[in-house]
């Protein structure tokens, strides 16, 4: 056995180890601790536990019955950013590695470092990772929904069959999480055929994948085919002939669409377009577009797209057979590239937690209930209702900092907001902690997001959890000067020029991002 250790991870797992090794009777000597994240007390050279190292009595430790005052732990030597000093200073024998399971990054960095210096290393799993189950080979089970604190949102199934049995069902952005979601989901009602459309050929390849192993006999085809070529999205739906189509492309990301304002229109207005207008030059029966709640007096270079491709859904459900409605909702939980996935990397990397602002808000759901909910929606059109826009009940909106709350909790985490003081004595056994930290909210990005504006009159469904609202069909000059004033080859080439005319289109609704 080695001779002599030091213990790396947050001060409340070395703590704990600290506390486990004491019971061991041919322990190592613990020369002391290097921590990731910066201890209240700071660096210390406190004395070793009784019998841990040359300091100490060696008295066994006593009865836990007797519950005897804490002895001092070992010096915390440092923080990670030090490790290769200390380690070359101290030269123990051992690491002991004791992070949480969801620290995954932060433990392979870990690994390589210490692998480099040729220091022998065990990996120590935390109490909290052994009473959750969870290990190198097993992950802790998350329960995303927990999170939202209300029950979840069902559909009804015989109305949802009797639109998607027997028909083809066409599903734009078939990769994404809500694309791909709605292609799970549809193949559990017997479509006659399933056609994903998706222009990431990883993203295709896999839900492509997924459903051959989830409907084997199901007859579908896997297009990669981007939408804005609308002569090529045309002659798909000329092949193939779709009956309900579910338009889920769009580029989402609000911060990154202030730079690429010219990507946004293409996708999100000329995308839609192409989609729109192929559905009702092959006879489609429904077309569903998702939307989302930033289209609702937009901020963002993304809203607006997203609104301006409303308004066209809108002109086109008074000209065509085809059945045309838009379902608008928030951010989904767990969605690629959402706040639930961006935490989720920076656990794994041992934190912080970021949240863009202590009072900023947002409705949240699951992909699974948003999705579902999407195809409940189109059983709720008829002739009266094309053009409708659908409101998905998402609840009560969610502050973010309680979310990275909650979310911390389901990783066995305490989340703890930087600066804020800790308790004058935490008791034992206390969480490990992660730290958050705000930084500002981001170009486009709004404290609050809506559903609907003021003016907007609110209907029940057939569904208590869809809304709905109808608004007028656009002015078809209005619609034609969008076309005119957007389309690549009349567009200005500068990003601000860009953003300027998308103002225009949007009358007294797109406006400054809020401080």
């Amino acid at each position: 056995m080695p001779r002599t250790a030091i213990i790396i991870g947050l001060p409340e797992t070395c703590r704990q180890l600290q506390r486990q090794l004491d019971l061991v009777p041919d322990r190592p000597v613990t020369l002391g601790w290097i921590v990731h994240q910066k201890h209240p007390d700071g660096p210390s050279h406190a004395p070793l536990h009784a019998g841990a190292g040359p300091a100490g009595s060696g008295e066994p430790a006593p009865a836990a019955a007797t519950r005897p005052r804490a002895a001092p732990h070992p010096p915390i030597l440092g923080t990670l950013e030090e490790l290769e000093v200390i380690i070359g200073r101290r030269r123990p024998e051992v690491a002991l590695v004791t992070l949480p399971a969801a620290m995954t990054i932060l433990t392979g960095s870990i690994r390589a470092r210490l692998g480099r210096l040729g220091l022998p290393v065990r990996f120590m799993p935390t109490l909290g990772d052994q009473l959750a189950g969870t290990g190198p080979w097993s992950r802790r089970e998350i329960d995303l929904g927990s999170l939202l604190e209300r029950p979840p949102r069902r559909i009804d199934e015989a109305s949802v069959r009797g639109v998607l049995e027997a028909r083809r069902v066409l599903i734009t952005g078939a990769g994404g999480s809500i694309g791909s979601e709605l292609a799970r989901i549809v193949c559990r009602f017997d479509p006659r055929k399933l056609i994903l459309v998706e222009r990431s050929e990883n993203a295709l390849f896999e839900i492509d994948r997924q459903i051959a192993r989830r409907a084997p006999r199901l007859d579908r085809s896997a297009l990669l085919h981007d939408i804005v070529d609308a002569a090529g999205t045309l002659g798909h739906l000329k092949r193939l002939r779709p009956d309900v189509i579910f338009h889920a492309a769009a580029h989402k990301h609000v911060p990154l669409m202030e730079d690429h304002p010219a990507a946004a229109v293409d996708n999100n207005l000329f995308g839609t377009i192409s989609v729109a207008d192929a559905s009702d030059r092959t006879g489609a029966e429904r077309f569903v577009m998702i939307s989302t709640d930033k289209a609702v007096r937009p901020r963002s270079v993304m809203g607006a797209t997203k609104r301006l491709a409303e308004l066209y859904v809108q002109h086109m459900s008074g000209r065509s057979e085809t059945l045309f409605s838009m379902v608008r909702f928030g951010n989904v939980l767990g969605s690629t590239g959402s706040v639930l996935d961006i935490w989720s990397r920076e656990i794994s990397e041992g934190g912080p937690l970021t949240v863009t602002h202590p009072d900023m808000t947002r409705y949240f759901m699951t992909i699974a209930e948003a999705a579902a909910l999407v195809i409940q929606s189109a059983a709720l059109v008829d002739s009266e209702a094309s053009g409708t826009v659908f409101l998905l009940d998402m609840g009560q909106p969610i502050k973010v900092l309680d979310l990275a709350h909650g979310f911390a909790a389901l990783h066995g985490l305490e989340a703890r907001v930087v600066d804020t003081p800790r308790a004058a004595a935490e008791p034992e056994g206390a969480c490990p902690t992660i730290e958050i930290v705000f930084t500002t909210p981001r170009p486009g990005e709004k404290l609050h997001e809506e559903l609907v504006a003021e003016t907007d009159a609110i209907r029940p469904t057939a569904h208590p959890d869809i809304q709905s609202i109808h608004l007028a069909s656009p002015d078809p000059d209005l619609v034609d000067r969008i076309i005119r004033l957007l389309s690549p080859g009349n567009r200005p080439r500068e990003a601000a020029a860009i953003v300027h005319t998308l103002r225009n289109l949007v009358p007294l609704q797109m406006q400054p991002t809020a401080a």
